[in-house]
């Protein structure tokens, strides 16, 4: 079974309600901000303000420094929601979260369209947005690297991922009526299930001053060797395939040739450039990756240097969590499949780590962050609290 179907794929980033039009917006010259390569990560470069659609909230398209896989400082994009009334008393507590595949080209960037994307739509992709606000928090959602603003995304890296993330909420330190407590927790789906899991793995190194006291994932890619390498018998597979080879290789500066054949790599990098960020690039990266039809890896990844290893550092697990997990996933997901994920629960649970897992019977890929909200707001709503976090593993 391949791991990447068209039906789950095409509405990945439609969870909230179909983005505005047809085609990807183009990065303006907002996204063209450089890092300050003398400030540290995490600092805001640049913020403007936006309508939202939302009640009670000044929101911020935003560009701050945070750090490459490589450790240069490196200009990332996103969007930070503060609500307009008073903080709390200790301040405002944030929920930084982290989106699904959407792409890994500039245009596929969530904030881009402070109309149509970067408004009201955007904010209802956003599982308990309104909640968190209503709750007084900041919500802070990053981009990722290379998506809005220049630079290759990487699509699956963790580290790189989990930084961009945590500095997401470093960076609203600095705008309007932020005030903040110095607590927050990690939120995401799919790609940012994966990227959230790594957050908290680097978050007491990375960023110190912070305190991560929750980390929520919904349908995690956690076995990426298991996952990424199955025969991808459907064009929705190749087209992530696409979208990890072609990153990948220029993040790690490995061939791309290592894997896929030569005369297949001009389609490769073709698919690379859609995003599926609404339904008409989609429709769009899907036929793309048609041309990638029936064959074009010349060796298998599983066994060929350096991408096992690659796979394997990208995999969550291999760290401590760093802080309570929470982890959510649909028993009906033929994209991030559930057997996946009981076994990377399996592996936290053995190291008696505290763990809470809820699988939703009949849930699909597209759905199951919204779906989880019952779960998750009252658990991130607790972990602010400082109230003892719950622990479904088995007891010995």
């Amino acid at each position: 079974m391949p791991v990447w179907r068209l039906a789950t794929l095409i509405p990945l980033a439609l969870a909230g309600g179909a983005l505005a039009g047809c085609g990807s917006p183009d990065p303006g010259s907002f996204y063209d901000t450089a890092a300050n390569p003398a400030a540290p990560h995490g600092a805001l470069i640049l913020a403007t303000p936006f309508q939202s659609g939302l009640a009670g909230v000044n929101a911020y398209r935003v560009v701050y420094n945070s750090e490459a896989e490589d450790g240069a400082i490196i200009p990332v994009s996103g969007i930070i929601y503060i609500p307009t009334a008073a903080p709390p008393a200790g301040g405002r507590n944030v929920v930084a979260w982290a989106h699904p595949t959407t792409g890994v080209a500039r245009a596929c960037a969530p904030s881009l369209d402070t109309g149509a994307i970067g408004g009201t739509t955007t904010a209802q992709s956003i599982p308990g947005l309104a909640d968190f606000i209503s709750a007084g928090d900041i919500v802070a959602a990053t981009d990722y690297e290379g998506l809005g603003e220049p630079g290759i995304h990487p699509y699956l890296i963790g580290k790189a991922e989990g930084q961009n993330i945590i500095d997401s909420v470093l960076a609203a330190k600095t705008l309007p009526g932020a005030n903040l407590s110095g607590k927050y927790v990690v939120w995401g789906h799919s790609q940012g299930a994966q990227a959230v899991l790594f957050a908290g793995q680097i978050a007491h190194e990375y960023a110190p001053s912070l305190n991560l006291v929750g980390i929520a994932a919904a349908a995690p890619v956690t076995d990426l060797q298991g996952e990424l390498t199955e025969p991808f018998r459907s064009d929705s597979g190749r087209l992530l395939a696409a979208y990890v080879y072609s990153t990948w290789s220029k993040t790690y500066h490995v061939p791309i040739t290592s894997v896929v054949y030569p005369q297949a790599v001009p389609a490769v990098e073709t698919t690379a450039t859609k995003c599926i960020n609404s339904l008409g690039p989609a429709i769009t990266a899907i036929r793309a990756a048609s041309a990638l039809n029936p064959v074009f890896l010349s060796h298998p990844p599983e066994s060929t240097p350096p991408w096992p290893e690659l796979f394997e550092a990208n995999s969550p697990g291999h760290a401590l969590p760093g802080a309570p997990l929470l982890i959510l996933q649909g028993s009906a997901d033929p994209t991030v499949e559930p057997h996946w994920t009981r076994s990377f629960v399996s592996t936290i649970c053995n190291r008696h780590e505290t763990l809470d897992y809820h699988e939703l019977k009949g849930v699909n890929h597209l759905s199951v962050a919204y779906k989880s909200l019952p779960y998750v707001l009252p658990w991130i709503t607790a972990r602010f609290a400082g109230s003892p976090a719950p622990d479904s593993c088995p007891v010995d």
